[in-house]
């Protein structure tokens, strides 16, 4: 009966930020979609990579090689190298959770990993920006801590009660804030500056989120 109310009470809440109920669908739709793509398209890459012995760990860390040059052209004030490389960085992450699928590999140690690395990344880039005072350094810093925090309640929500093979079961499912945030600066990358009036909406809507999860959890 309890369970009933406060499923009742969650679904009233679908007006909330975080719910987003339109681009929930649509990333669930999307994630499956990609998956499919790339199981299906990636296979003889796969192959490759499997028979070379080539763990998705490692693709993971290796990621980590390509924001060396980031920092680089950061400091240089180069733009294009830093959105090369930095495409590059990302264009790997397609890898490494489609080889753990094709190795039945999957854990909740590598999901912990890709996601620490990610989140390293987009410091790396916030901080580059910050460092190129190109928009309100403390709207953008702030975007980095409210992203985290955000992170962490939702894996605590959603994932506390799954039976997890590692510590933790890192799996957060919100893409929304960061996609958005990826696609305004890498727009500034190509020559179009929207970023503080974005990061203001971003903001805003990660703070309803961050505390819509503390209702949640409280709710439990």
């Amino acid at each position: 009966m309890y369970g009933s109310t406060r499923l009742t009470m969650t679904q009233g809440w679908q007006f909330a930020p975080v719910k987003y109920m339109i681009l929930n669908d649509w990333y669930e739709q999307y994630k499956k979609f990609s998956i499919g793509w790339r199981s299906k398209y990636f296979q003889p890459v796969l192959k490759l990579l499997a028979d070379l012995k080539i763990t998705p760990d490692q693709i993971t860390f290796f990621r980590l090689i390509f924001l060396v040059p980031v920092i680089y052209y950061f400091y240089w004030l180069n733009l294009r190298g830093v959105l090369i490389f930095y495409l590059i960085f990302w264009f790997l992450d397609l890898f490494d959770g489609a080889l753990a699928r094709y190795l039945r590999a999957e854990n909740d140690k590598g999901r912990f990993l890709d996601t620490i690395i990610d989140n390293f990344a987009y410091g790396v880039l916030i901080v580059g920006f910050i460092s190129m005072d190109i928009a309100w350094g403390w709207l953008l810093a702030f975007n980095i801590l409210a992203e985290i925090s955000v992170q962490v309640l939702a894996i605590i929500q959603k994932q506390r009660t799954k039976p997890s093979d590692w510590l933790i079961k890192a799996e957060a499912n919100l893409p929304y804030f960061k996609t958005i945030s990826h696609l305004t600066l890498i727009f500034y990358l190509l020559g179009h500056n929207y970023i503080n009036s974005v990061f203001l909406c971003l903001n805003f809507g990660l703070v309803l989120t961050f505390f819509y999860y503390l209702w949640l959890i409280k709710q439990e």
